[in-house]
C-alpha cells in the first residue's frame, strides 16, 4: 500500500515536472520572440556630438534595407491572382476577420484561410527565388 503511493507520487511529481520544464522552454521562447520584436534603438545621450552637429545626419543601412525589402514585397504581391491580392489586403490593410471576407466574398472561411496560405507561401516563394538570383 506504502509503495503504491510512492509510486503514485512520483508519477505525479514526474508529470509536474514535465508540465513545468514545457512552460519555462515557452515562456524563455516567447521573451526571445518578444526581444527580437522590438526596434533598436538609442539614447540621445549616447549620440556623439559631432553627429548631432552635422545638418544632414547619415543614413543608417536598415532604413535602406527596409525600403528595399518593402519594394521587394510590393513586386512579388503584385504577381498574386487578384483573388490572393484582395483576401490578404482584406486580412492585413483593412483587418478583417476570416469570417467576415469569406461573407464579402460569398466563399467559405475554409477557403480564405486556404487562399491566405497559398498567397503567403506564393510570395515567400518569390521572393525567395528573387533573392537568389540577385
Amino acid at each position: 500500500m506504502d509503495t503504491d503511493k510512492n509510486e503514485e507520487r512520483d508519477e505525479l511529481r514526474g508529470r509536474f515536472t514535465r508540465f513545468m520544464e514545457i512552460c519555462v522552454r515557452n515562456a524563455r521562447s516567447n521573451y526571445c520572440k518578444m526581444l527580437s520584436r522590438e526596434i533598436p534603438t538609442i539614447s540621445i545621450e549616447d549620440v556623439p556630438e559631432r553627429l548631432l552637429a552635422e545638418e544632414n545626419p547619415p543614413e543608417y543601412k536598415s532604413g535602406r534595407d527596409f525600403d528595399f525589402e518593402e519594394e521587394k514585397l510590393s513586386e512579388a504581391f503584385r504577381t498574386l491572382p487578384l483573388m490572393k491580392r484582395r483576401i490578404l489586403t482584406m486580412l492585413f490593410v483593412e483587418q478583417l476577420s476570416p469570417r467576415e471576407i469569406a461573407s464579402h466574398l460569398n466563399c467559405s472561411v475554409q477557403y480564405v484561410y486556404n487562399q491566405r496560405s497559398l498567397a503567403l507561401k506564393s510570395l515567400r516563394r518569390i521572393i525567395a527565388n528573387r533573392s537568389d538570383d540577385a
